[in-house]
């Protein structure tokens, strides 16, 4: 039987405090027959890859990928594809945790999907788009309860986005091939996320943010803000203009404003539900703490999100915690 989702893990480096955390809360599904789980070790530096062996090795099911070296995110991501065979890929990096039920719900999700639908980016707490929720000060902790508590009472509604992050994301394989992967060409890393958001777009297809799977990202595991990691940024955002000339490098508060105003468009139909409406909840602060700096840009920004930021929608106004 062909597995509907093949997770791929993708870890480098420092394998105790990341890509172990990670596998250890995938454990719950790793005996699921719909579930594939691959685990690739991206050419380590330290001990990570001897690490990686050991674990699976005690957890059968999983599948050990040691690459010799180190292939970027693009090249490592795309090694572990090519040896996945479920219907929908979801790649993953390490320095993520998965709450409980986070992957019944992708599966849920997966199922009511439009046929037009072709990659599917759960919400957290740190992304660089509309896939962040707003709760300033959370721990943790807090942040797995919540997803619980996302996983326990979904909205079956799915949100706009302009472009993915993929620090988690769900990808279908016949789509996956037709665009050829991820583009080896961003080396280590930043922007192949982007590039693969517009190429599929490009392609046809859509791709959307489900606020009914959450994943814990504890972000900037890999990569430092090094002057070589500045640079490769530079680099790379440079190539993505040149192969996507019209490409938008919008702030993470347009992204939050697009779901805002797609929440105000299921309530204008008459469809709001407590479900949303607490979702909103991790969103709406998001207006003022997102907001531009200079004085100029900041009263524009007021302007143009008033109505949502004084909106009272219907339903309980707390957050989950």
């Amino acid at each position: 039987m062909q597995p509907l989702l093949s997770l791929i893990v993708l870890g480098f480096r420092n394998f105790d405090l990341t890509t172990r955390v990670c596998l250890e809360s995938l454990v719950p599904w790793i005996d699921d027959p719909a579930i594939e789980v691959l685990v690739v070790d991206n050419g380590s530096p330290d001990d990570s890859g001897k690490k990686t062996a050991d674990w699976c090795a005690l957890h059968p099911p999983v599948k050990c990928l040691l690459s010799e070296s180190n292939r970027g995110f693009a090249g490592g991501m795309n090694y572990g594809a090519a040896q996945a065979d479920g219907e929908w890929l979801l790649l993953i990096n390490s320095d993520t945790i998965f709450p409980d039920k986070a992957i019944d719900a992708l599966q849920r999700v997966i199922s009511e999907l439009p046929p037009d639908v072709a990659m599917l980016g759960p919400v957290t707490n740190v992304a660089g788009n509309g896939q962040r929720l707003w709760k300033p000060g959370a721990t943790h902790a807090e942040w797995l309860q919540i997803g619980r508590w996302l996983h326990g009472n979904p909205s079956h509604q799915l949100m706009p986005t302009y472009r993915c992050d993929f620090f988690c994301i769900a990808i279908r394989r016949d789509v996956w091939n037709e665009l050829g992967g991820l583009d080896p060409a961003f080396g280590l890393g930043y922007y192949e996320d982007f590039d693969f958001s517009l190429c599929l777009a490009k392609a046809g297809y859509r791709q959307m943010i489900t606020e009914d799977v959450f994943v814990l990202h504890l972000g900037s595991a890999t990569f430092k803000a090094s002057v070589a990691a500045k640079a490769l940024m530079k680099r790379n955002k440079k190539l993505l203009q040149s192969k996507h000339p019209d490409a938008r490098f919008e702030h993470t508060r347009l992204g939050n404003l697009a779901i805002l105003q797609a929440y105000a468009d299921i309530k204008a139909r008459g469809q709001w539900t407590p479900a949303l409406e607490l979702r909103r909840s991790l969103r709406v602060g998001a207006l003022q703490g997102d907001g531009p700096r200079s004085f100029f840009k900041k009263w524009f920004w007021k302007k143009k999100v008033a109505g949502f930021r004084n909106e009272s929608a219907s339903g309980p106004t707390q957050s989950p915690s």
